[in-house]
């Protein structure tokens, strides 16, 4: 089984060589690689370049690909899947690494339980000093209606993105990577797949090395792309209304209202108490219901 990996570079010159090395450390040997930037502004498409004409006899194939235009991390990741020919893809950010046996594992998911075509596992972050927290997938594993509820719910929280591992037909059917949300690539393909009712795997293993990158959009709290996630977010919050619970949906509407609005109005207040208490009240049955 062909597995290829996509690299989606943005000035990572200092971090794209560990990156790659990670890629090429890989216990699995089946894989075609391709890179793709964003137009860098620094020598990240020279060091690729480099790397891959000293390295390419490890892989099947690699290729080398460039945006026509800076146009966002969802795009670049597009450019990519243009040119893969693999049956699963692993997308992975320019400055992350993967831990050696991350796509042998998943692979072997993928084989064992093939009803699933999109999955995620757990990731750990790392610095300069090293490494950091775990953090987990928390998506039950149940029907695609089941999940979709629970992410809702959780403000989308419950699927660390980053380490989405998908099946290719199934993703370019589903139109790949959505280009409205131009600096939110992760927050799509889990939530286009289960409105197409196709529930997502979980895979209780780390096979991503999180960068915390004082440089990442995450970090700098890009505004772009925390409009893109509240975007999002309120965007799908339409199927509450499509499961019969409407006033989930208002929570949602209030939620993407206080992230847009000053916060400082006394009626903005209001909602805000609002919020918190249904949240409370939500908090409290699942605890409830747990027992």
């Amino acid at each position: 089984m062909l597995v290829s990996i996509i690299i989606a570079t943005y000035n990572c010159g200092a971090y794209i060589t560990e990156t790659l090395n990670s890629v090429y450390r890989q216990t699995y040997k089946d894989i075609e690689l391709i890179v793709t930037d964003d137009c860098s502004k620094d020598d990240s498409v020279l060091v690729v370049k480099k790397w891959l004409e000293n390295h390419k006899d490890r892989f099947v194939r690699t290729f080398q690909t460039q945006t026509a235009k800076n146009s966002g991390v969802t795009a670049n990741y597009n450019n990519g899947f243009k040119n893969v020919t693999g049956e699963w893809v692993k997308c992975l950010d320019g400055d992350d690494l993967l831990p050696e046996d991350a796509i042998d594992y998943y692979a072997k998911c993928c084989q064992n339980e093939p009803k699933y075509r999109l999955w995620y596992s757990s990731e750990q972050t790392f610095n300069n000093q090293g490494l950091g927290i775990i953090n987990h997938s928390t998506l039950p594993v149940s029907s695609a209606r089941r999940q979709m509820i629970y992410l809702l719910n959780n403000r989308l929280l419950g699927i660390c993105t980053a380490t989405n591992f998908i099946h290719r037909k199934t993703f370019v059917s589903q139109g790949l990577f959505n280009e409205r949300y131009p600096m939110y690539q992760d927050g799509s393909p889990f939530l286009q797949a289960l409105a197409m009712q196709q529930p997502v795997g979980i895979i209780d293993k780390i096979t991503l090395l999180k960068r915390e990158n004082p440089q990442s959009l995450m970090h700098t709290a890009n505004p772009v792309m925390i409009q893109n996630i509240r975007d999002c977010h309120f965007y799908y919050a339409r199927y509450y209304l499509l499961y019969g619970m409407p006033l989930h949906f208002y929570n949602a509407w209030v939620t993407y209202f206080l992230s847009t609005h000053d916060t400082n109005r006394l009626g903005v207040k209001i909602l805000g108490y609002f919020l918190r208490c249904f949240d409370l009240i939500n908090i409290s049955k699942k605890i409830c219901s747990s027992r």
